[in-house]
């Protein structure tokens, strides 16, 4: 009972007022009510703390981007003048390719039409390196396969240039490329179309719009399909510039904070501009097309200002679906989209009922294939950056709208890749190798300046990709031996002195026997050297090379490639040396220029947005062979073709020069040719390194072989003729064709009367019979 007490006493004890003065306990509610005040202050702080950081870096971003203009990279413009080798046709496929239409009333710039033997043209406006052209009309006057002569409104024109291709620019973003436009260069119907299509309320909205959302949303259950979108013009921005393409609550609420902050921001012009340029359009291999300005390149080959109504309405339909609507693969979806954008154009008053009429009979007028439009050489670009690396920060390669003007001929390219594809398909056919196993290499170039004019990389050439011109360095064989036979030349032998084919041990200081052997197996005692160069004989090189001394060959080697060997060993002197095909360019330029090393290079010169030269590149010469010397090793070069391992060329004949390389257990199939003025190195291989069974005769000497078809050679000009002493192929001895098979050797004077003769080398038969009639 006490103990029931005293707990009773607690219970009223707790109850008791307090006293005056002591603190009265708060209520839970109010707890709560701060609590809540609380966490929602520390949220409403960190919501505005992100929209700051959100404004600040979306902003920066934004006016970085927008302002950035990439270099953009140009080609060589052909020139034409009167008695240049094209043809009306093959002029026109020109203009085709620089996406040039046919027009019977030549109304406007980047059209042409034919009449009879004459070309009329309506050249597009262009600022050149040296000037500025504005758009003119021109007539060019065809004889056979040549321009007769060309004229404009004022009579005869002596000299024009058609505009060079765009082949590339620098953005920052790897693998995306766009033409950057300004407003002004901005068709009206373009603009106001993507209004049309994509966002009506573009000009009023705050960066998303709720009713925009809801009629999307009511159009597309209505149709049964995605017609419409919801998001903005800023909200496609936002995807593109700064989020990617997860669709989740948080991504959709942060792409409609960013879209209304832009929207404050920025103007509507501007945010419309950054859109035509941004936009995402496509896709070819690692190349994604963006904006307006490269997609009427990439689909239809023409500047967006040449777009018709139809055409604006193509490319804006594969805004909704890149891949669904893609023209060139699903042009019957393309076309069925395109014409629902012509007709909502003409509900909107955008076009007229002729034009929608017009329009909508028009085939959608894509290009052939997406390799077709928006030249992109993405070897030869890799060449590009090589050049400026050493001059230009990328950020100023970027973003100062430099235009960079570069050393490639679309043609000779188109050609050399062709070229390249075809061939390689060729040998896999005829030697039943498996499919697409082969790949290849090609470079062609100017032999006097190094300007190269085709570069290609694989046997796909506009794939972005390992790069085998630049970055293959693989054994480069027998192309290594006229090194050998200069340095000979140049130690005072001359082509006719004897070298012994025979078998040779060489025993290094450390390692183990070499024993070469000639291809065939065979050895054939004392040749000249001509021939020994000529039929490429290993054994006779190697005595060679071995008598003159490895280490000077070494140093000679050295000095006309500006790279030191890596190999120390005599297997040097075959050519047991990686080099890649740009190497082997540089160090053919020094025989085909006649003795002087020209550093192979793909930029002419930079100009700022002004029109005004940033830098000129000029082609480095420094004379490397005495004129002489390099004309006699031209000589021997040439009878390697007309006699030797280059005979099996329709062109062996035709006064050109060249050297085929295989390396061991056929890897690598090489050769190198120039005549008068152009340069080639070619290399085919696998690269799996794996045995090819090609011959640099049966493999690069082809793919070489179709390069050159359908060119005119221009045949190399002996410089000493009166130096020319006929002699013996086989022997060397002093001969003439009426009881030799002879070639034709510079030999100078004192040493002509050391040569021996082969056969009655009195006057032949025809000279007898010449002089019966004298």
């Amino acid at each position: 009972m006490a103990k029931r007490r005293t707990i009773l006493s607690a219970r009223r004890a707790t109850k008791r007022p307090a006293k005056r003065g002591q603190k009265k306990p708060r209520s839970w509610a109010f707890g709560l009510l701060k609590l809540t005040f609380g966490f929602g202050l520390f949220v409403a702080l960190g919501v505005l703390g992100y929209l700051i950081f959100l404004d600040r870096s979306i902003t920066s971003t934004f006016e970085g981007r927008r302002w950035s203009v990439p270099a953009q990279v140009f080609a060589q413009p052909l020139e034409l003048h009167a008695g240049a080798q094209i043809s009306r046709w093959a002029l026109t496929r020109e203009l085709s390719r620089l996406g040039y239409s046919n027009d019977a009333n030549l109304t406007t710039p980047g059209t042409f039409k034919t009449q009879n033997s004459e070309l009329q043209i309506f050249l597009r406006p262009f600022q050149f390196m040296e000037r500025a052209r504005g758009a003119q009309r021109i007539s060019v006057h065809f004889a056979d396969t040549h321009i007769q002569r060309i004229t404009n409104g004022n009579g005869e024109v002596p000299l024009i240039r058609l505009e060079p291709a765009i082949i590339g620019s620098f953005f920052p973003s790897h693998g995306e490329d766009r033409l950057i436009l300004t407003p002004d260069q901005v068709p009206s119907l373009l603009s106001e179309g993507l209004k049309s299509i994509e966002d009506r309320n573009f000009d009023t909205h705050i960066g998303f719009s709720a009713t925009g959302i809801l009629r999307a949303f009511w159009v597309n259950l209505s149709s049964g399909e995605r017609q419409q979108g919801g998001s903005t013009l800023t909200q496609q921005l936002v995807k593109s510039y700064f989020l990617d393409n997860r669709r989740t609550i948080e991504r959709k609420l942060k792409e409609v904070a960013m879209a209304i902050i832009l929207d404050a921001r920025f103007s509507k012009e501007d945010l419309l501009t950054a859109y035509i340029n941004e936009i995402f359009l496509g896709q070819h291999g690692n190349r994604a097309v963006h904006g307006f300005g490269l997609g009427a390149q990439f689909y239809f080959n023409k500047p967006l200002a040449e777009l018709k109504a139809d055409e604006i309405a193509t490319l804006i339909s594969v805004i909704r679906g890149p891949s669904y609507y893609n023209p060139f693969r699903h042009p019957q979806r393309a076309r069925e989209r395109r014409n629902r954008i012509l007709n909502t154009f003409a509900r909107d008053g955008l076009i007229s009922g002729q034009t929608l009429a017009t329009s909508l009979a028009q085939p959608l007028g894509v290009v052939d294939g997406p390799s077709s439009g928006g030249a992109y050489y993405p070897a030869f670009m890799d060449m590009v950056r090589s050049d400026l690396r050493d001059f230009y920060a990328q950020s100023d390669l970027n973003s100062k709208g430099l235009r960079v003007f570069t050393t490639l001929k679309p043609r000779e390219q188109e050609n050399t890749q062709q070229a390249v594809s075809h061939v390689l398909g060729q040998i896999e056919l005829d030697r039943r190798l498996t499919a697409k196993s082969l790949q290849a290499a090609a470079i062609v170039a100017d032999t006097q300046t190094g300007d190269i004019q085709a570069l290609v990389g694989g046997r796909q050439g506009r794939i972005d990709g390992f790069n085998r011109a630049l970055n293959a360095e693989r054994p480069v064989g027998s192309l290594i031996k006229p090194v050998v036979y200069l340095t000979a030349i140049e130690n005072g032998m001359s082509l006719a002195d004897p070298v012994k084919d025979e078998p040779i041990t060489l025993t290094p200081k450390f390692g183990e026997p070499w024993s070469p052997k000639n291809f065939d197996g065979q050895f054939y005692g004392e040749l000249p050297l001509f021939r020994a160069l000529a039929q490429s004989r290993n054994l006779a090189t190697v005595q060679l090379g071995m008598s003159i001394g490895l280490e000077q060959i070494q140093t000679r080697l050295s000095n006309l490639t500006t790279r030191a060997p890596k190999n120390p060993y005599p297997s040097l002197l075959l050519g047991a040396e990686p080099l890649s095909p740009l190497k082997m360019l540089e160090l053919y330029g020094n025989f085909a220029s006649g003795g002087f090393r020209t550093h192979p290079k793909a930029v002419i010169a930079v100009l700022d947005p002004e029109g005004q030269p940033v830098s000129h590149h000029p082609f480095e010469l420094e004379q490397t062979i005495a004129p002489n010397d390099a004309a006699t090793l031209a000589r021997a070069l040439e009878i390697v073709m007309a006699k030797g391992t280059g005979r099996s060329s329709p062109y062996a004949q035709a006064g050109v020069a060249g050297k085929t390389g295989t390396s061991n257990d056929n890897r690598d199939s090489w050769f190198a040719g120039f005549d008068n003025s152009r340069l080639t190195v070619v290399w085919v291989g696998r690269d799996d390194n794996e045995p090819t069974g090609l011959t640099g005769g049966s493999g690069a000497l082809r793919v070489w072989n179709e390069i050159t078809h359908g060119h005119t050679i221009d045949p190399l000009i002996h410089v000493h003729a009166d130096e020319l002493l006929e002699v013996e192929f086989q022997t060397g001895l002093r001969a003439h064709k009426d009881c030799a098979d002879v070639v034709l050797i510079p030999v100078p004077s004192p040493q002509n009367l050391a040569i021996k003769p082969g056969c009655n080398i009195g006057p032949s038969m025809r000279q007898r019979v010449k002089g019966w009639f004298d």
